[in-house]
């Protein structure tokens, strides 16, 4: 394609008349990549935007692991650089040229975009007001499906922070949530952390692969009996539940529910004719009584649970008030 008839393809650019892209098209150049070529790297600021010719580029990241995680692929005529185009902020990814690429960029090397805008104020006024259009539109779409679709947001979210073993939330659902909904309820919350007093039991008896089969069929009962809590593996054999928006006295209740009812759960499918004598015993703490943030209350009902085995197990145990140094 020519310059201008690729422009015309960017969403930015699309109600922009032919005199306006040939403004644009004179002040933009082809560039020529290969596989696996960097085209530009996180944390440079250069100004650019890009529109595929010819090729595959690849948008990446770094993850907290030290591996490359993929955000996007954009194949031609895709464009892409739009938002760090008009804004001074570095680019927090890395564009990758997935094949023999060529890319035409704009501005060309040389030019120098607040100069360029400088020049052609009214352009510049035409482009930031489709920008504007964009994202509005954009955001409504995105409120629309979240409203009207909100099983895909649910199996989004679960893909997201889903615990394979068991298919509950995992623990970065409680680290990335929790401080949310603490900060949304309107009165108390409550937590509480399930353990099995004695599941070094069914590992030492049946191994650890049947060890992780017991503790599915755990995550099951528990999601069974939580209601509308919602129940997390927090780790090894340890699970969470959190209880928005419930009092002390509501978390005691449905804790007490699930510690009698843990030791019902049919472990037949893995133990056979093997009983098992489980039992289980609860944390308990309620925000804001027992802590002012996530960290304090998960800590809290987490070293209770320690607290009740040592006293023999089968036991639900709540945190003690905060202090009035504490508040």
């Amino acid at each position: 394609m020519e310059k201008l008839d690729l422009l015309a393809t960017v969403e930015l650019f699309s109600q922009l008349s032919n005199a306006d892209l040939a403004v644009l098209a004179d002040h933009a150049e082809f560039r020529d990549f290969t596989s696996g070529e960097m085209i530009f790297a996180a944390g440079t600021s250069e100004r650019e935007l890009f529109v595929i010719d010819q090729g595959e580029v690849r948008i990446v990241k770094e993850g907290p692991d030290g591996r490359e995680i993929d955000l996007a692929r954009y194949v031609a005529p895709e464009s892409f650089g739009e938002q760090d185009f008009l804004s001074d902020r570095d680019r927090t990814a890395t564009a990758v040229s997935d094949s023999e690429s060529r890319i035409l960029v704009f501005p060309k090397r040389g030019t120098s975009l607040d100069e360029l805008m400088m020049d052609h104020p009214k352009l510049l006024a035409r482009v930031l007001h489709q920008f504007l259009v964009i994202v509005a539109g954009r955001l409504r779409s995105t409120n629309k499906l979240v409203s009207e679709n909100s099983s895909w947001v649910q199996e989004l979210r679960q893909q997201v922070f889903g615990d394979k073993l068991t298919g509950l939330f995992s623990r970065s659902y409680l680290d990335d949530e929790f401080p949310g909904i603490l900060g949304r309820c309107s009165g108390s919350c409550g937590f509480m952390i399930v353990k099995p007093d004695n599941f070094k039991l069914i590992n030492d008896t049946f191994g650890h692969e049947v060890g992780d089969q017991v503790l599915r069929i755990l995550a099951n009962q528990l999601k069974s009996l939580c209601g509308e809590g919602t129940p997390i593996r927090y780790r090894g054999n340890e699970f969470g539940v959190i209880l928005s928006n419930a009092s002390e006295a509501e978390t005691v209740a449905l804790a007490n529910q699930i510690r009698e009812g843990m030791p019902n759960a049919d472990l037949s499918p893995v133990a056979g004719d093997t009983k098992v004598p489980l039992t289980f015993s609860v944390g308990v703490a309620v925000y804001p009584v027992h802590g002012t943030n996530c960290d304090e209350i998960v800590g809290a009902a987490h070293e209770l649970v320690f607290v009740a085995r040592d006293r023999g197990g089968n036991l639900v145990l709540v945190a003690e008030p905060r202090s009035a140094d504490e508040t």
